[in-house]
């Protein structure tokens, strides 16, 4: 005689549906697995605290040979001077990695175990955007900290930068929003189109190369819309008074979180829509 062993049933037999924070966690454990995570977050660190510190040193060994409308740039944001430069090149780093943060996972096809474990697919990159908007911010204002101490005692014999002033807080803090919504641009980016090379290529296109040629066209046009564009935005991190840059430092923030929204919503439809 053949006996049917019974399905359990009860408590024990219910499927457990990962919250928001149990997919916190799961992103958080991906986020330091990878090796690529500290090899980037490594690269971000050197680019941000020495391009901080080397361009206002060659700047304050060129004062003698420096214009006077450069040397009046050079007092009147000395804060931008010593902040901009190293986030400039840092969002190389965060711009590669929030890629592989995504796109990884589609090229290895990671993707759709995440997805059987999480029906609603929306909260995965919720929870990848937040990871990793948290690291860059913490890591961005980790950098800007130790980056404005040295830079504020290399311009000192020329120009003073306060510590304790309101805007030098806002500029470090800003050092941090900047990274993490660059960050969050191009994972949103890189779940876009789901392929590392063709998202890190978008990426640094949208940062670096159009920026460059927009400034190049004739006229007005050129440099407010290149200015208008999310790389441009590091004008937050700046004192405001430097008579080259269009926008003034809130509105390059309120432009870079345009774009990143825009980016996310876009991305958060398509991963809906989308077979994995």
């Amino acid at each position: 005689m053949t006996t049917v062993a019974a399905l359990p049933t009860g408590p024990a037999a219910t499927r457990h549906t990962p919250d928001f924070r149990d997919l916190l966690r799961s992103e958080r454990t991906k986020f330091t697995s990878l090796r690529s995570t500290w090899w980037c977050l490594g690269v971000l660190t050197v680019l941000g605290i020495g391009f901080n510190i080397l361009v206002p040193a060659l700047l304050t060994g060129s004062w003698n040979s420096m214009g006077p409308n450069s040397r009046q740039e050079f007092v009147h944001d000395t804060l931008g001077l010593v902040l901009q430069p190293g986030a400039q090149w840092a969002q190389i780093a965060a711009c590669v990695l929030g890629v592989l943060f995504v796109a990884s996972e589609f090229s290895t096809g990671m993707i759709r175990s995440t997805m059987l474990a999480t029906p609603r697919r929306t909260p995965v990159l919720a929870a990848k955007a937040t990871v990793f908007a948290a690291v860059l911010f913490v890591l961005g204002v980790l950098v800007a900290v130790p980056s404005l101490l040295i830079g504020s005692s290399i311009t000192a014999a020329h120009a003073s930068l306060p510590l304790a002033d309101a805007t030098t807080l806002r500029g470090v803090l800003g050092f941090g929003v900047y990274l993490a919504l660059t960050g969050v641009l191009a994972l949103s980016i890189g779940t876009l189109i789901r392929h590392t090379a063709g998202a890190v290529a978008t990426v640094l296109g949208l940062q670096f190369v159009l920026p460059a040629a927009f400034q190049a066209l004739p006229g007005n046009v050129g440099a407010h819309i290149a200015q208008a564009l999310p790389a441009a935005a590091n004008v937050m991190l700046g004192s405001g008074h430097n008579v080259s840059d269009v926008y003034a430092p809130w509105q390059g923030a309120l432009i870079l979180l345009g774009w990143t929204a825009v980016l996310y919503a876009a991305a958060h439809l398509m991963l809906r829509r989308r077979n994995v």
